[in-house]
């Protein structure tokens, strides 16, 4: 979580960005485009500049502005965290850099998943076909007792 936090810190503090998806419309027209069918009261409350805060809790000092990251499991909260982007810029919500970093962040998690599950897998095999056991005998295990049992297996 941290290095995710990071990325996106920085993604969302940089100066510059890459806004064009191809050569006729960037990402920036299409949102002004959408925006413009909204209703004129609609679009005079979409306004966003939000204002960076400074605060001290015992020797740290935090700045910036507050954003919120958040992890989802069919609109089950995994993970949601407050982190401050010092020197936020507005423009970043539109950039092709933060659809990237957002992707390579995905694409991260899930094949860590993707790894554990299959190491997981392997672990169940071994445990069904070494020991003998049934996968609901393993289901039942404890962290610890199926890390044992893990652990002498690959000790033999």
């Amino acid at each position: 979580m941290p290095r995710t936090i990071t990325k996106i810190q920085k993604v969302l503090s940089k100066r510059n960005y890459l806004t064009e998806l191809d050569e006729t419309m960037d990402l920036f027209q299409y949102h002004q485009k959408m925006i413009n069918t909204y209703p004129q009261e609609w679009r005079t409350g979409m306004r966003y500049n939000p204002q960076p805060i400074i605060q001290q809790i015992e020797e740290k000092v935090i700045r910036g502005v507050e954003c919120k990251i958040g992890f989802y499991i069919n609109d089950k909260t995994i993970v949601e965290r407050l982190f401050y982007v010092d020197g936020f810029n507005p423009v970043a919500r539109w950039s092709v850099d933060l659809i990237d970093t957002v992707v390579e962040v995905a694409n991260t998690i899930f094949n860590q998943i993707k790894r554990n599950d299959i190491s997981n897998m392997w672990d169940d095999y071994d445990l069904i076909n070494q020991r003998g056991l049934s996968i609901n005998q393993i289901r039942e295990l404890s962290p610890a007792k199926r890390e044992e049992m893990l652990r002498k297996l690959r000790r033999n």
